[in-house]
């Protein structure tokens, strides 16, 4: 910070003591240590006389001692709090040294730098250092409202506002740090909504996971019994399977035995039909004999007539005749008794003829049925063996089931677990936010309650122009509201075209434009759907696609979904205002404020502005 220099020696320049007359205060000093010579600007500031030299320069200059001075040349300062007791040096060929004193304005101005050092800035400086004396002025100011900021932050203290001087908050430093309060201010406070919404959420998520819990279990235990029950009823199924294959076996074997039996009646209706037969032939036998008997008895009645007529010659002819009568009469009634019994054994083998014959078509369509039965067992069988895989993939299917409900209960165990872990994290959070004081009312703050009414009276233009359009045909009502997206092609990041873009696109201009402008710090005014949808974005950010996507995230921002946490929330809440900070996708921490925009009194979205507190 010395201005000290070497005073050259003009040629012609006026000597005093062997030294030039110059305006820097130049000294000789001996290898004794003693001050040998000195030029009129050195005597006066050292107020010594000519005649006073040789001198001690230890005496005179604070202290010096050749001892200190190191070197060819250089600098040499006198210890203590007065930076102007400095003496610069350089070696000389004859022995001894050149020396030279800072100049008393040089002096002057190292005096009140080192006051300025140490805070004093109400004492009068030199003019020179004005702008040090502002700057350091502007510094400290700083330096007092970073002091109120620790003190502030010290304390969780965010409302700021209230305790800024004025002349304070006007200046950049001020401003930004009620903008970086501002911005914690209202995070804390999403915080503390967002820990009270979880506070909220988070007891009917625990009473809810009692009740899956609970259904679980009964679940579990439901299956537990279905798959004890299929267990069971695999099991019947083996027994019956077993069963029926006895049974088929039974049946095979009574179908073998009507098929014998069938056989055998149709064998002894061929052996009755061939007695029948030989009964006919007998009864015809009997009716020879019955006809030869009553010829012999016409022949003894006629033999008896003629030994009558013989007299007494013929008397033994008419006892021959006699007896042969008596015979042919026992042979008629012999004949006629068999025939009765042939007559009735010729009934008897028809009847049991047609008892063999339908024997034998009843132990037919037994073995028919048998063999249906035996064919239906089959299918029964086989049905029996399908339903058995069936009822085993069943029952594999209900064990895993079982395992899934008993996963599903240990997992309900977990999730109630973690469920008040977070309940009481929760809490923990609620309460570490507690610590902060934060503004009681947001519109507070000058640019809040300025944006709010910005917002409110933009929604309410922009609500009545798109009723206005329903009510005068430009758009149907269900196009309006729709919520269908249509890609447009070839454009990163993805933007959709809708129903009413086209409109919004003629509409909102005109009313969000005069919004954007409105103050310096908005950066942006629009609207969005429910799902986050901009149909219009303002003019600004929505310049010419480049195909640079770095660009045109920022340069064209208009027809896209914005589903980040603020995106998709303001234009779906219907609060009287929202008012949320976010670091934007393009990186800027912003201010949103969003009221819900009403077209005939349905909820149609938001409108929206973002801004800074810079």
């Amino acid at each position: 910070m010395s201005t000290v220099v070497q005073a050259p020696l003009a040629e012609g320049a006026a000597v005093v003591a062997g030294l030039p007359d110059a305006p820097v205060a130049l000294l000789r000093l001996g290898e004794d240590g003693l001050l040998q010579a000195a030029n009129r600007a050195a005597l006066e500031q050292l107020r010594l006389a000519p005649d006073a030299l040789p001198a001690p320069a230890a005496q005179h200059l604070w202290g010096l001692v050749p001892e200190a001075l190191a070197g060819e040349e250089g600098e040499w300062a006198s210890p203590g709090d007065d930076p102007a007791r400095r003496v610069r040096y350089r070696r000389d060929v004859q022995g001894g040294w050149w020396l030279s004193l800072p100049h008393p304005e040089t002096a002057a101005l190292l005096r009140e730098a080192a006051r300025l050092a140490h805070g004093d800035l109400a004492t009068a400086v030199h003019p020179l250092l004005w702008p040090l004396v502002r700057r350091l002025a502007e510094a400290g100011a700083e330096q007092a409202l970073l002091a109120q900021a620790n003190d502030a932050l010290a304390a969780c203290d965010l409302d700021l506002d209230l305790e800024l001087p004025a002349h304070h908050a006007g200046t950049p430093a001020g401003r930004r740090l009620a903008s970086g309060f501002g911005n914690l201010a209202e995070a804390i406070r999403q915080a503390v909504t967002l820990s009270m919404q979880i506070a909220d959420e988070v007891s009917q998520v625990v009473g809810e996971n009692d009740e899956l819990a609970r259904q679980s279990r009964a679940q579990a235990e439901a299956l537990e019994s279905v798959l004890v029950a299929s267990r069971r009823l695999l099991q019947g199924l083996g027994e019956v399977r077993a069963e029926l294959g006895e049974v088929r076996q039974a049946a095979a074997r009574a179908d073998e035995d009507a098929h014998r039996g069938g056989e055998a009646a149709q064998a002894l209706a061929t052996a009755m039909r061939e007695v029948e037969s030989r009964a006919a032939r007998a009864s015809e036998v009997i009716e020879v004999i019955d006809s030869v008997a009553f010829q012999t008895n016409i022949l003894s009645i006629n033999a008896g007539i003629e030994a009558a007529h013989a007299g007494a010659a013929g008397r033994g002819f008419a006892v021959v005749a006699a007896e042969i009568r008596r015979l042919a009469e026992r042979a008629a009634s012999a004949a006629r008794d068999v025939r009765a019994i042939v007559g009735g054994t010729i009934e008897a083998l028809g009847q049991s003829a047609a008892s063999a014959k339908q024997t034998g078509e009843v132990l037919d369509g037994i073995g028919q049925s048998l063999g249906r039965a035996g064919a239906a067992m089959e299918s029964v069988a086989g049905r029996i063996a399908a339903q058995d895989g069936e009822v085993a993939a069943i029952d594999r299917a209900v064990e895993e089931a079982v395992a899934l409900g008993r996963s599903n209960l240990e997992h309900a165990a977990q999730v109630a677990e973690r469920s008040e872990a977070l309940g009481q994290g929760v809490t923990t959070l609620h309460d570490c936010l507690g610590l902060f004081r934060l503004p009681a009312d947001p519109m507070r703050e000058a640019r809040h309650a300025r944006v709010r009414a910005l917002a409110d009276a933009a929604a309410a233009r922009i609500g009545q122009a798109l009723a206005d359009a329903v009510a005068g045909g430009a758009i149907g009502a269900q196009a309006l509201f729709a919520r269908e997206y249509r890609p447009i092609a070839g454009v990163d990041p993805p933007k959709y075209g809708t129903a009413f873009d086209a409109l919004c696109d003629e509409l909102l201009p005109p009313l969000q434009e005069p919004v954007a402008a409105a103050e310096p710090w908005i950066v942006f005014a629009i609207c969005a759907n429910p799902d986050g949808y901009v149909p219009t974005h303002n003019r600004r950010f929505s310049q010419p696609l480049t195909g640079d996507r770095a660009k045109d995230l920022v340069g064209n921002r208009t027809k896209r979904i914005f589903s980040d946490r603020v995106g998709r929330s303001v234009g779906a809440h219907t609060d009287p205002y929202r008012l949320q900070v976010y670091r934007r996708d393009t990186g800027q921490i912003m201010l949103d404020l969003s009221v819900p925009v009403y077209v005939d009194g349905r909820h149609w979205g938001g409108f929206r502005i973002g801004y800074t507190l810079e």
